[in-house]
C-alpha cells in the first residue's frame, strides 16, 4: 500500500510523529475552558453551552434511534472522560484553540482541545480509538496526527484489531457515514470538478477547493488501479440513478493498493 500525501507532510510543521502539544501548534495559550460534558470521542460540551467538533479526527458513533453502537464508540467517550478528570488535588489545564474554519454546518465550533499541554485528538488517535482525518484550512497539527494513528495501526491498536473490518468494497456499500473503500478505477475525467469513477459505480468527487492539494498527472494515473479511500459517503443521483460517493478534501487517508 502505498501512501500519496509525502510531499504534503514534508512541506508541513510540525515534524512527525511528533507530542502534538498546544506549542506546536504556535498559536498563543488558547482558550482555558471547562468541560461540560463528552457526548462522543470528538464532539464535547462546554460550560457555557458551547460544543465543540475536535479538529483531525472522527471517532466511532454512538447508536440513535434505537441503533447500536459502532465498535469502540463507548472506549472512545470513556477515554475522553478519564482524560478529563482531575490528577489528584490538581485540576487539568483545559485549553481551546480554534480552527482557521470556526464552525461546521451543525453549528459547533471546530477547535483543538488540549489537556495539560497535550492535544486531545492525538491521545485518542495514539490508542486507536479514532481515524485521523484532514479537513482543509484546519491542517494545523497534521503531520503529528498522521504519527500518532500510524503508531496505533502498527501496534493494531484499538479500531486497528485485526478482527475489526477495515474497510468496505466499492460495491458493497449499503449506508452512508465514515468509511474507507476500496475499489478499482475505471474512468477519470476532469471538469470543473474532477471525478474518480470506480468499475462497481461508486464516485470519488475532488471539488474545485480542493484540487489544489492533489496533482493533476498522479489522479490521471489511477485509471485501472486499486484504491482505498475514506471519507464520508453520501449518496447522490446520475441521470435518475442512486449512486454512493465520497469527497476527496486532500491526498491523506488515500492509497493505491
Amino acid at each position: 500500500m502505498v501512501s500519496i500525501f509525502s510531499c504534503f507532510l514534508i512541506s508541513s510543521a510540525p515534524a512527525l510523529g511528533g507530542n502534538c502539544t498546544l506549542a506546536d501548534l504556535d498559536a498563543g495559550r488558547g482558550e482555558r475552558i471547562a468541560v461540560q460534558y463528552a457526548y462522543d470521542g470528538d464532539t464535547l460540551t462546554l460550560s457555557d453551552g458551547r460544543r465543540i467538533r475536535l479538529i483531525g479526527i472522527n471517532t466511532p458513533e454512538r447508536g440513535r434511534k434505537g441503533q447500536p453502537d459502532e465498535a469502540l464508540a463507548l472506549a472512545a467517550k470513556q477515554a475522553v472522560q478519564s482524560a478529563l478528570q482531575a490528577s489528584g488535588a490538581r485540576q487539568r489545564d483545559l485549553r481551546l484553540v480554534l480552527g482557521r474554519e470556526q464552525t461546521d454546518a451543525y453549528g459547533r465550533q471546530l477547535g483543538y482541545v488540549f489537556i495539560d499541554g497535550q492535544s486531545l485528538s492525538a491521545l485518542l488517535l495514539k490508542q486507536g480509538l479514532g481515524w485521523h482525518v484532514a479537513i482543509p484550512p484546519n491542517l494545523g497539527l497534521l503531520p503529528c496526527f498522521v504519527g500518532a494513528e500510524k503508531s496505533a495501526r502498527r501496534g493494531q491498536k484499538g479500531l486497528w484489531q485485526s478482527t475489526l473490518a477495515q474497510y468496505v468494497g466499492a460495491k458493497n456499500i449499503e449506508r452512508g457515514g465514515y468509511q474507507r473503500v476500496r475499489g478499482t478505477v475505471r474512468k477519470v475525467s476532469f471538469a470543473k470538478a474532477w471525478w474518480i469513477n470506480f468499475e462497481d459505480g461508486f464516485v470519488a468527487v475532488i471539488y474545485p477547493e480542493n484540487q489544489r492539494y492533489f496533482d493533476k498527472a498522479t489522479v490521471n494515473s489511477w485509471r485501472g488501479k486499486r484504491l482505498e479511500v475514506e471519507g464520508w459517503v453520501y449518496s447522490s443521483k446520475y441521470r435518475g440513478k442512486p449512486q454512493w460517493r465520497i469527497k476527496l478534501a486532500t491526498p491523506h487517508g488515500l492509497s493505491v493498493l
